[in-house]
């Protein structure tokens, strides 16, 4: 109910203030999406409210019943179940979500912003029944945060994308992760941190630093992540951003590299089932990103025949929640105890010691867009994760639960049927090893359809 009474405001907002529809600078008439700008106040000290968002709508079919309507990080079903051999079809509307950029009269240098987003894949009852799951989605907080931006530094503070990897810049280019849906093996959180950035920019190059205080991933470690990155662009070398991140349209962005870590504390309660004592560990985690415009567009306003690719690589301990590779791996069963912290991350080995999980990743994709306009554009992607002591790690019980090789690939095709409506159909395939030595697969057929504002 708030969320449509605060729709009916703005709608009340824009028709009393007026809309903002220029047209953003620097882009090509076809690729534009005007935003919804309303503008309070005199010419010198305006306030600006920019709702925006999708209606997205999916088609899935999948060969096994191992998914929901995300991919994600989900273990596939084991390919001596019945799941395995008989198929799944989903329609669902529920990545549709709805924000609100708000911009305040700059203050004595300082320009304030924030911004609130959610959408309906929120979490819902595990005995819900497949209607209510599908027709009654959950309303679910994305993105809420502060930032002050200034010529000497700028600060944020509250939820949105971790600076590790870099978020969104280096997204795949895909129907599943298009506009921010997890695929297997890349990186994807959205967390409550406090950052702090600041930019040196020239002609040639640019260069951000950033460092933030994070949500840790167990609370009872009483200690916060610590997060730093340093993104550098080459600006004469211009190409298409795996991933259209803007609400207004397609963007163009330079040649970059970026890289980024993470450390992180763990205290976990010994095995017992009355325990007396914690384990301490450290997790750790390097990624490094790349946007290179193998065949830069033209102008920023052509954007046809432009080639990108974008690869990231990330290794480290303990942090398999950031590439939502926790693979189904759990303590060892011990009745009467309950860990502490999310399993995936950590866990216990045989001598009773406390080991972080190890796994490298990586992802490489392909976009490129067809001449002479670009409304037609393809992409594929190619991710990888792997493990060398998860198996060791994994009691003989939960062998056939757990992976410790996953692969995913997929193909896509996008047309841009007018700058506010694209539509796109796409074939995915999963492929994981268990700890067992057995593989399963499953492929994914998809139609889907987003209509931005």
């Amino acid at each position: 109910m708030k969320l449509y009474l605060l729709s009916y405001m703005m709608c009340v907002l824009m028709f009393i203030a007026g809309t903002s529809v220029a047209q953003p600078p620097g882009r090509a008439p076809e690729f534009v999406r005007s935003p919804y700008t309303v503008t309070i106040g005199n010419p010198d000290s305006n306030w600006r409210i920019t709702p925006y968002g999708q209606v997205e709508l999916r088609l899935h079919h999948d060969s096994t019943r191992s998914y929901a309507d995300s991919i994600g990080g989900a273990v596939l079903v084991h390919d001596d179940s019945l799941g395995s051999k008989r198929g799944r079809m989903q329609f669902s509307a529920r990545g549709s979500r709805i924000g609100f950029k708000m911009e305040a009269p700059t203050y004595r240098g300082i320009r304030p912003l924030a911004l609130v987003e959610g959408d309906f894949e929120g979490n819902q009852p595990s005995d819900v029944s497949e209607a209510s799951f599908y027709n009654n989605a959950t309303f679910r907080l994305r993105h809420a945060y502060i930032k002050l931006l200034s010529d000497p530094i700028d600060v944020l503070a509250g939820q949105t994308w971790g600076l590790f990897g870099h978020q969104p810049f280096f997204f795949p280019s895909s129907s599943q992760s298009l506009f921010y849906l997890p695929i297997p093996n890349a990186v994807l959180v959205r967390t409550m941190q406090v950052r702090i950035s600041h930019a040196f920019k020239s002609k040639l190059v640019d260069v951000e630093l950033a460092a933030a205080v994070v949500r840790p991933p167990q609370r009872d470690a009483a200690l916060p992540e610590g997060q730093a990155g340093v993104r550098v662009r080459f600006n004469r070398i211009r190409g298409v951003p795996s991933c259209d991140a803007g609400t207004d349209g397609t963007p163009t962005d330079a040649l970059t590299i970026g890289f980024s870590g993470l450390v992180r504390a763990f205290s976990v309660d010994e095995p017992s089932a009355r325990p007396n004592a914690t384990r301490e560990a450290t997790g750790w985690g390097a990624s490094i990103d790349a946007l290179v415009p193998i065949i830069p567009v033209k102008s920023v306003e052509n954007r046809g025949n432009a080639l990108t690719f974008t690869g990231s690589f990330v290794h480290g301990r303990g942090i398999a929640d950031q590439t939502r590779t926790q693979a189904g791996a759990t303590f060892p069963p011990l009745p009467g105890y309950t860990p502490n912290v999310d399993n995936g991350l950590v866990t216990y080995d045989a001598n009773g010691n406390l080991r972080t999980i190890d796994w490298r990743t990586f992802v490489v994709t392909l976009q490129y867009y067809l001449p002479p306009t670009g409304r037609l554009f393809l992409a594929t992607n190619y991710t990888q994760a792997q493990s060398s002591n998860v198996a060791s790690l994994t009691d003989s019980s939960q062998a056939a639960r757990v992976y410790k090789l996953a692969r995913y690939f997929d193909a896509n095709v996008f047309f841009d049927v007018t700058p506010a409506l694209r539509v796109g159909l796409s074939y995915h395939l999963t492929v994981q090893r268990f700890v067992d030595e057995a593989t399963a697969r499953n492929h994914r057929w998809m139609l889907s359809a987003y209509y931005f504002f």
